[in-house]
């Protein structure tokens, strides 16, 4: 331990959280309170490999039968690690919140039935005369279906899986391919640009598609509103070992230690992504438990230079001889709007929602909009 000396060391031995010093890839140091949990290494050995990361990091993770928030950040020669539980209550406590938006989703329906009716009602000029209207009535429905889906994610309770979530053994390079084609025309029309790095092989993984989806929008929407009008994002697949590692880049300015802090603690100021009084700051938390779903973890840390890098991990699938590589299902659960456009409807300008906008897509849809 070069740069972590013994009366250092000694002064972590009262606190009450788990702390770990990592040095050469290996523990060098852990406190009595890291010491009684049985799955972290004892000094000597490597962290498990879903915990592998980088300094100034935040990291989610279900381990030991408990979700945990982990914070590293540089300490010396070496990297330090605070382990902190998770609340075992659902980000949302009240049991009545998915019946609740159960019954909203009714009258949206027939709002946006409606609006339907009122398009085919006009004719192209007062369609033309009356677009920005329509778009932001497309838009606000949008957003209120993604508020919808985003409630009803975080009220579900912690430890229970929701009975939408079906994962299939699927080629994580396809299915990575499927997610840049349903978001370049989207982050294109806002004004950024995305592009797809992975490997040219299968990579088996056991995963529910529209879930992986959705939490890629997720973090595409965050990297969109970080960088603004010109900025890079780049989707990154990549295997190490045992797990696939699947990562949303940005060229952004970067997240300061108090908000990596933050990001998986809605209690203590929502996701760190957002400002107060903007949006619901439960994206982040729900991506949390997404990763969960697929005995995965989540890691968030700043990049080298400039920019922010979000990683989901979850174990590879070994196949037996012979395997059924399921494709995405693409099932419509938006009211006939792709995932893609309604999870990035809240950083997608006004023009995107436009009549004559929709007109000229294919098949009448704009990109991200289901077939």
């Amino acid at each position: 331990m070069s740069d972590f000396n013994l009366p250092v060391a000694q002064s972590f031995d009262c606190i009450p959280e788990p702390i770990l010093y990592m040095e050469n890839g290996l523990v060098q140091y852990r406190n009595p309170a890291a010491a009684r949990l049985s799955w972290l290494p004892p000094v000597g050995e490597p962290l498990p490999e879903a915990m592998e990361g980088e300094t100034d990091a935040a990291l989610s993770l279900t381990a030991g039968g408990q979700t945990w928030t982990v914070l590293s950040w540089a300490c010396g020669a070496g990297r330090l690690l605070r382990l902190t539980p998770a609340e075992e209550r659902p980000i949302l406590p009240n049991e009545r919140i998915p019946f609740l938006l159960q019954q909203l989703r009714g009258p949206l329906s027939g709002m946006m039935s409606s609006e339907e009716l009122i398009r085919m009602a006009l004719t192209s000029d007062q369609r033309q005369e009356q677009e920005g209207v329509l778009a932001r009535y497309s838009r606000s429905q949008l957003r209120v279906l993604r508020m919808l889906r985003l409630l009803e994610l975080a009220a579900f309770p912690e430890g229970k899986l929701p009975f939408d979530f079906t994962p299939q053994v699927m080629d994580l390079v396809g299915l990575s391919r499927w997610c840049l084609h349903e978001l370049e025309g989207l982050v294109r029309m806002a004004g950024c640009e995305v592009t797809l790095k992975a490997p040219r092989r299968t990579v088996y993984v056991k995963c529910d598609d529209e879930m992986f989806l959705y939490l890629v929008c997720q973090l595409v929407s965050n990297a969109i509103r970080a960088t603004g009008a010109g900025g890079q994002i780049v989707l990154r697949l990549e295997v190490r070992r045992q797990r696939a590692y699947f990562s949303v880049e940005d060229n952004g300015p970067g997240l300061t230690r108090e908000k990596l802090s933050l990001l998986f603690d809605p209690a203590q100021g929502g996701d760190g992504l957002r400002n107060v009084g903007e949006g619901l700051s439960l994206g982040i938390p729900v991506c949390r438990k997404i990763a969960g779903y697929h005995d995965g973890s989540i890691a968030i840390s700043n990049l080298p230079e400039r920019g922010v890098r979000a990683t989901f991990s979850l174990p590879l699938y070994r196949p037996g001889p012979t395997v059924v590589c399921e494709s995405p299902r693409r099932i419509d659960t938006t009211n006939g709007f792709g995932i893609a456009l309604r999870e990035l409807s809240d950083v997608l300008p006004e023009e995107c929602f436009h009549p004559a906008e929709t007109e000229r897509g294919e098949n009448g849809k704009i990109p991200g909009q289901t077939p």
